[in-house]
């Protein structure tokens, strides 16, 4: 947990990028509280289609969810005049008293300055947010920043494009698919030998070879083992173990985040090494590697990324779905 150093209002708002590591746009940023102590941090599109009770609620949902949090404050970040939300506010306000969860504040950045919608009467200058408090901190230019896919090394690719073009049925019988996927977690990414990065390629465009990698970089293994027992079972027509299933679904024990990130980290690699309109399966997996480390901003526009190719893409529409009734994996709201 991190410690909020915070006399004044306008020194909170100068501390929530650095505690979310973005300067959040267009969004409500939900902080719970132990005591003194935030625990994390939640951020939510400011969706003007949706209806500020069903957005209320959700925001709300999440954070009781949180074991430890017996309050919140709320910052609400918009384009438009600080008036705007003030439905959501009172929608936010109504919903934590039912739930017997206490807002502590209720402040706005906004197109006509910052404030406090529980204490302020007018707005006050955006100029007198203490942003030199997050000085130090590694902050984003956006909650988007991040998910843009690096351009190919030329060299790199000409490589794993002419392994690739070798690639054939008796590779894909004859390749060791768990080895290879401790090789994603294992070895950087721009140093796994062309043939086996086009393997992992073959591997995340095909549905029952990726979630198998899912559930190995998500556990161990020994987990991807079970995970590849299981898959060749349900293909058989045998019932797929329900604490496997439960890993894609986020109902588990927490994954490890450095495993987790490593997978992520190159499966980006190899989405830029893979042709556009093939990508879906690589975007999608990088969809839910980031749902599963926490970052449901990043998961939603990989998703959004993966349908914009394949708009019926499975593991792309549940990451979407997800996202959209703000379902985050258990393990999230662990201490």
């Amino acid at each position: 947990m991190d410690v909020i150093k915070a006399t004044s209002a306008a020194d909170f708002l100068g501390l929530v990028p650095a505690l979310i590591g973005y300067t959040p746009t267009r969004s409500i940023v939900a902080i719970p509280f132990a005591g003194s102590r935030t625990v994390g941090a939640a951020r939510f599109d400011l969706n003007p289609t949706l209806g500020s009770g069903s957005l209320a609620s959700s925001i709300v949902g999440v954070i009781c969810r949180v074991p430890t949090a017996d309050r919140m404050a709320v910052v609400i970040y918009t384009d438009d005049d600080s008036e705007a939300s003030c439905g959501l506010v009172n929608a936010l306000l109504a919903r934590a008293d039912e739930c017997g969860l206490s807002v502590t504040d209720a402040l706005y950045v906004a197109r006509d300055g910052w404030g406090s919608y529980l204490s302020d009467d007018h707005p006050r200058p955006l100029a007198e947010i203490n942003t030199a408090l997050a000085v130090g901190h590694p902050v984003a230019a956006s909650q988007h920043a991040g998910t843009e896919i690096p351009a190919a090394d030329d060299t790199r690719l000409c490589e794993v494009n002419t392994a690739f073009e070798g690639f054939g049925l008796g590779d894909v019988a004859e390749t060791d698919w768990i080895t290879l996927g401790e090789v994603a977690v294992t070895t950087p990414a721009e140093e796994i030998d062309p043939f086996e990065a086009a393997c992992l390629i073959f591997a995340l465009s095909r549905p029952a070879l990726r979630d198998v990698a899912l559930v190995q970089w998500a556990s161990d293994q020994a987990g991807g083992e079970r995970a590849a027992e299981a898959q060749a079972g349900w293909e058989r027509g045998e019932e797929y173990p329900a604490d496997l299933a439960a890993i894609m679904w986020g109902d588990a024990p927490r994954p490890d985040a450095a495993r987790l990130s490593a997978a992520l980290t190159t499966v980006r690699h190899l989405t830029a090494l893979t042709p556009q309109p093939v990508r879906a399966g690589l975007l999608a997996s990088a969809a839910w590697l980031s749902w599963a480390l926490g970052r449901s901003t990043h998961a939603a526009d990989y998703a959004r990324q993966a349908l914009a190719i394949d708009p019926s893409h499975g593991l792309a529409e549940i990451v979407a779905s997800f996202i959209q009734a703000s379902h985050l994996p258990s393990w999230a709201f662990e201490n």
